[in-house]
C-alpha cells in the first residue's frame, strides 16, 4: 500500500511540475533596428525583458524601424509559435493602432515600419506612441505584455485626422454641418414588350394539345354512355372545393395557426366522403357488368 502510495505521490509531482514547466511566454535575441536613406541615424538596440529601449526612437522621412525576436516558452527555453503577435501603438492623444506581428513556425519573428511607404492605419495619427509588443497562445502558457518605449513618425508623412461627426467647434472657415454628397440610385430598365408575332405563337403553342383533346373527345364521344354520378361525388367535389377556398383565404389573411384545425378537418372529411364516392362508384360499375 505504502509503495502504491509514493508511486501516486511521484506521479502527482511529476505533473504538476510538468504544469509549473510551462511557465509563460517570453522573448529572446530581441534587437530593434533603425536604418536612414543617409546612414547617419542608424542604430542597433538590444532587448531584454522587461527592460524597455534606453532612449524615444524618432523616425525620419525614409528611414525604418525593425523589431526582430524570437518567441519563447520561459520554462523550457525552446522557441513556439504563438496564435496571437501584435505591436500596439498607443497614441496618447488619439485611436490606438494595432499590427500584427509576422511569426514563423520555429518562433521568428519580426516586423518593419518604413516610413516611405507605412502603414496606411499609421498615417491618420498624431505619429506619437507608446510601443507594447503583445503575445499569447491558446494553451496555459501566461501572455506577454512588453512595452518597448517610445516611437515617433516624421510629421511630414501624417495626413489630417480625420474628422468625427461630432467634433465641434469646426475649423476655421468650415461650417459645422454641411451637405452630403446626394446619392443616386440606379433603376432597372422596364421590361420590353414582347413582339405580335411572338405573341400568336406562343397562344398557339398553348392551345394546340387543347384542340388536340376536343377532337379526340369528339370522336369518342358517341361510344360514351353518360351517367349521373352519385351524390357521393357531389359532396367529394363540395369539400374539395371548400379545400380550394380555404387554402386561398389563408393566402389573402389568415395565419397559420388559423388554417391549421379547419384544414385538417376538411381533410379528414375528404377522405371519408372520396372512400364513400369510390364505393359507391364500384357497386354500379359492378351492377353494370364491370370487373371487380
Amino acid at each position: 500500500m505504502l509503495p502504491s502510495f509514493c508511486r501516486l505521490a511521484i506521479l502527482g509531482l511529476f505533473a504538476a511540475s510538468s504544469v509549473v514547466a510551462k511557465g509563460a511566454i517570453g522573448i529572446k535575441q530581441g534587437k530593434v533596428a533603425v536604418t536612414s536613406p543617409d546612414g547617419l541615424g542608424d542604430a542597433t538596440y538590444t532587448l531584454k525583458e522587461p527592460t524597455p529601449l534606453p532612449s524615444p526612437i524618432a523616425l525620419s522621412e525614409g528611414s525604418t524601424f525593425k523589431l526582430s525576436f524570437s518567441v519563447i516558452d520561459t520554462a523550457s527555453g525552446e522557441g513556439i509559435y504563438p496564435q496571437q503577435a501584435h505591436l500596439l501603438f498607443e497614441d496618447p492623444k488619439g485611436d490606438d493602432v494595432t499590427l500584427p506581428v509576422t511569426v514563423k513556425t520555429n518562433g521568428k519573428a519580426q516586423i518593419t515600419i518604413n516610413t516611405a511607404k507605412p502603414h496606411p492605419a499609421l498615417l491618420f495619427t498624431h505619429g506619437k506612441f507608446h510601443l507594447t509588443l503583445l503575445l499569447s497562445s491558446l494553451d496555459s502558457l501566461q501572455p506577454l505584455s512588453y512595452p518597448l518605449g517610445e516611437l515617433s513618425l516624421p510629421q511630414s508623412i501624417l495626413k489630417p485626422l480625420p474628422r468625427k461627426r461630432h467634433d465641434l467647434p469646426p475649423r476655421q472657415g468650415e461650417p459645422a454641418f454641411q451637405a452630403q454628397q446626394e446619392l443616386y440610385h440606379t433603376f432597372k430598365d422596364d421590361p420590353k414588350t414582347v413582339g405580335w408575332t411572338l405573341s400568336l405563337i406562343g397562344i398557339v403553342i398553348t392551345l394546340a394539345p387543347w384542340t388536340v383533346l376536343f377532337g379526340l373527345l369528339r370522336k369518342i364521344s358517341p361510344s360514351l354512355n353518360f351517367q349521373t354520378p352519385p351524390v357521393s361525388s357531389y359532396v367529394f367535389l363540395l369539400v374539395l372545393g371548400a379545400l380550394e377556398a380555404l387554402i386561398f383565404v389563408y393566402w389573402l389573411r389568415l395565419k397559420l395557426y388559423h388554417l391549421l384545425p379547419a384544414f385538417l378537418g376538411l381533410s379528414v372529411i375528404a377522405t371519408y366522403t372520396g372512400i364513400l364516392a369510390l364505393r359507391e362508384l364500384r357497386a354500379r360499375r359492378l351492377q353494370a357488368g364491370g370487373a371487380p
